[in-house]
């Protein structure tokens, strides 16, 4: 998944609790074990619940929570999607907490631990052989829409059906690819609008409330794919296509009241949502709306000055020019969420258009990471890094600069490289805050290499899908990652199995494809989790060393200031963002 701003993979889901655990610290391999003396660590540890009790509702109350109240979430920018089955950005994912459920979902403290449960399922799936190949779910009853409906398994297996089709493109590819036993899933099955039926390869309707997943191969993972947008409901008949971006229908607490795009959108609560059938959300607030336009300097100054924005939270985080502000005035530190994130941010190379190894080598030589970082506001924004996973990954292991050029480029050596060539980058920019930041320092660094860099600024809601299109025009653009869990099984195969390259909607924004990474890939996936930690790093290894299809530049922290009166809202660790459905206004 990807964010705008800036769980182990487990064998099986039966018997005993099933423990997940990475332990974030700055060590050179993360062995899901404490290391490091005198480091802080921060340990995260996760489930499969096996006892129903913990997917039903209501989920257990917040301490000194108080009805009413509206939180405001001031942004930069308009979301890219709110159609569930699009959406792969976190900012989006956190609002849809409010409005869709899924039929498995995290349980978060807010502390590190985190319970994967059944939303809309009775429980986190029934792996019915011991093999992964079969899984069933049984709906909850009593689940209903925003128009009192009940929610059927036939709409959560219509919401998977058109995830399929080319044009609901943008969200997250597991589930189809499992199903189809293809990574061009829509070679197989073309979703309900091309095909004219929902005769979704490998899944089951039974009755009201039942579903079957059948896979040609194990597939033990399916419990945490379905927590994602792929499988929110929809009945047929509310869907409206590409235009389902306007107006999700809720199965939520929340139910979306006014959308104008570009300006703000404004959730209201859904007066038929029930919570004693919710293990995860509240409805303590009368409603949320997300304020659109201002930058992250003026988000952040409403939020430290409170009064009108003491029930807002400046979402795109602290501006380099305000970190030492904020760092220095202990008053704001109950009000501020600083935390390491899961986000590797990197320069994408476009393989199909950047084909010389020196050239990419050159490009990340003369790159000047740290000045990139530095405009984020330095250490308060991340730390930098040469790996493609982040040190949650269990199996990290650090890799060293294959160019030797260090973290603020030599420009020296990458003309050395180019052996005299005069290259030419067209190079895509986020037209926000971080893309006019970032994209000067990046522009001056490769053109003291001899590189001519022409830089295009974005809108925002247009950067992703454009970086995810095959045959785009550009050469050059930052992206970023976080993995759906910390496992190298989602990241690597995400982002540089080039089998899964397809006309639009790629993870793979290098359009990287190696067939000795991709046989690696096939090798690694098929290894129990406690196992393949080292071959995915052995494998991002590779990717770096024998081809660098990308410049890795920083991972990031998240470092947000609130206003006064927000309570209940925290860092979550399954999406890397802040999540609002235990939020509540002081009184």
């Amino acid at each position: 998944m990807r964010s705008t701003r800036t769980l182990r993979r487990l064998t099986a889901a039966t018997g005993a609790a099933l423990l997940l655990t990475a332990t974030l610290a700055a060590c050179s391999k993360n062995t899901g074990e404490s290391t490091e003396q005198g480091k802080e660590v921060v340990e995260r540890t996760g489930a499969i619940s096996t006892d129903p009790k913990e997917s039903q509702g209501p989920a257990p109350e917040v301490a000194g929570a108080t009805k009413g109240g509206t939180l405001k979430v001031i942004q930069q920018t308009d979301f890219e999607h709110m159609d569930p089955q699009r959406t792969y950005v976190v900012g989006a994912m956190a609002v849809q907490h409010m409005l869709v459920r899924n039929l498995t979902q995290f349980r978060e403290d807010g502390k590190g631990k985190l319970t994967l449960v059944g939303d809309l399922a009775e429980s986190p799936g029934k792996d019915v052989n011991n093999d992964c190949k079969t899984w069933e779910y049984t709906l909850k009853k009593g689940v209903k829409y925003e128009d009192g409906t009940e929610v059927k398994a036939a709409d959560v297996a219509y919401g998977i059906a058109r995830s399929f089709e080319e044009t609901i493109d943008g969200g997250p590819t597991y589930v189809q690819e499992w199903l189809a036993d293809n990574p061009t899933y829509n070679a197989v099955y073309k979703g309900p609008y091309t095909s004219g039926n929902t005769n979704v390869p490998g899944l089951t309707v039974n009755g009201d409330y039942g579903l079957k997943f059948e896979f040609k191969n194990p597939h033990c993972d399916l419990p945490f794919a379905l927590s994602m947008g792929t499988s929110a409901p929809l009945p047929a008949a509310k869907d409206t296509k590409l235009e389902y971006d306007r107006h999700v229908f809720s199965s939520g607490p929340y139910k979306i009241k006014e959308y104008i795009k570009d300006s703000k959108l404004v959730l209201e609560r859904n007066p038929n949502w029930d919570p004693n059938t919710d293990p995860i959300r509240h409805n303590y607030l009368d409603g949320l709306e997300v304020e659109m336009g201002p930058d992250d300097a003026a988000q952040t100054e409403r939020a430290i000055a409170g009064g009108a924005d003491a029930n807002a939270i400046a979402w795109d985080g602290v501006p380099q020019s305000l970190v030492s502000k904020v760092q220095g005035d202990p008053s704001l530190k109950e009000r501020t969420i600083d935390t390491p994130s899961l986000f590797v941010w990197y320069l994408a190379i476009n393989n199909q258009k950047v084909t010389d190894i020196n050239v990419r080598h050159a490009i990340g030589c003369a790159l000047d990471k740290q000045g990139i970082l530095l405009t984020q506001g330095g250490d308060a924004a991340g730390r930098l890094t040469n790996n493609l996973q982040a040190d949650t990954t269990i199996g990290y292991q650090e890799i060293a600069d294959p160019t030797g050029c260090g973290p603020t480029g030599n420009p020296e050596k990458a003309k050395e490289l180019l052996g005299g060539k005069k290259i030419k980058l067209a190079f895509m920019s986020r037209d926000t805050a971080f893309g006019q930041q970032t994209a000067p320092v990046l522009k001056d660094s490769l053109e003291k290499a001899g590189f001519e860099v022409v830089v295009s600024y974005i809108a925002q809601p247009n950067h992703n899908p454009t970086a995810r299109t095959k045959d785009n025009p550009y050469d050059i653009y930052i992206s970023n990652w976080g993995a759906d869990w910390p496992s190298g099984a989602s990241t690597i195969p995400v982002l540089y199995d080039g089998r899964k390259i397809g006309p639009q909607g790629n993870s793979n924004v290098s359009y990287f494809n190696g067939d000795d990474v991709n046989t690696a890939i096939d090798a690694a996936s098929a290894l129990p989790a406690g196992e393949a930690g080292d071959d995915w790093s052995a494998i991002e290894k590779t990717i770096i060393d024998k081809y660098y299809p990308v410049v890795p530049i920083y991972q990031s922290k998240t470092f947000v200031v609130m206003g006064d009166k927000v309570g209940g809202v925290f860092h979550s660790d399954s999406i890397g963002t802040m999540v609002y459905y235990n939020a509540f206004i002081k009184q």
